[in-house]
């Protein structure tokens, strides 16, 4: 079975790769640290076309995040983070489908946020909030279209996880954010990546369109 992995190169996507390679898949990396920007279509399709067979597996962890409020945001700070989460969701997904639904079927999981439930703060600001909402969203309608054609999908929405996104915050600030979390800290980001290859797997061969909350209870409705 072959997994594409879509930002296997930060903490989060490469503890995905390892999660998924120890479940015994043959897994490639999809990221822009190597010089595929994931919400260009070519580029996008370039790389399949590489690979010597469509994934059936498919986990998106790849985006990017803001700071502050709506106010702060330039329109081109908008679109960036968007096309970072939610364009290169639909790009990669919509480059994957045929080869998943020509070989019978999948499993995709995409990456949501705490902050696409709740509606974020000025600590990740409006875009990545409105971005990740859209990727859940947008998980819920892959899911209704294509369940019955044998393709689930799925989305994590997780809280602070120790990653390149909570570093660049102050001490201050992420004492802050972990005091909200009722577990009494941030995610590692193994953490994530098993709830993201259980999703993936047969073990959770009746679970479509669903949003699981990993996020040591910061969201709990």
């Amino acid at each position: 079975m072959t997994a594409l992995v879509v930002g296997g190169r930060g903490a989060i996507g490469s503890a995905v790769v390892d999660a998924l390679r120890r479940d015994g898949l043959m897994v490639y990396v999809l990221d822009r640290a190597d010089g595929v920007d994931a919400a260009d279509p070519r580029q996008v399709q370039e790389f399949l076309d590489g690979l010597p067979g469509p994934p059936t597996r498919l986990a998106h962890v790849a985006g990017s995040v803001g700071y502050g409020g709506l106010l702060d945001v330039s329109p081109g700070q908008w679109r960036d983070i968007l096309d970072d989460s939610l364009t290169s969701s639909f790009t990669v997904v919509r480059a994957v489908l045929p080869g998943m639904l020509a070989t019978g079927g999948g499993a995709i999981a995409l990456m949501g946020s705490v902050n696409g439930r709740h509606g974020g703060n000025a600590l990740s600001g409006p875009a990545y909030a409105a971005a990740k909402a859209g990727v859940l969203a947008l998980t819920r309608n892959i899911a209704k279209e294509f369940g019955g054609r044998g393709v689930r999908a799925n989305a994590v929405a997780p809280g602070p996880v120790r990653s390149a996104m909570t570093e660049r915050l102050s001490p201050r600030e992420m004492a802050d954010l972990v005091g909200q979390v009722p577990l009494g800290r941030a995610a590692e980001p193994a953490e994530i990546a098993e709830a993201i290859a259980f999703l993936l797997s047969d073990r959770a061969s009746y679970i479509n369109g669903a949003t699981v909350d990993v996020n040591g209870g910061l969201w709990t409705a």
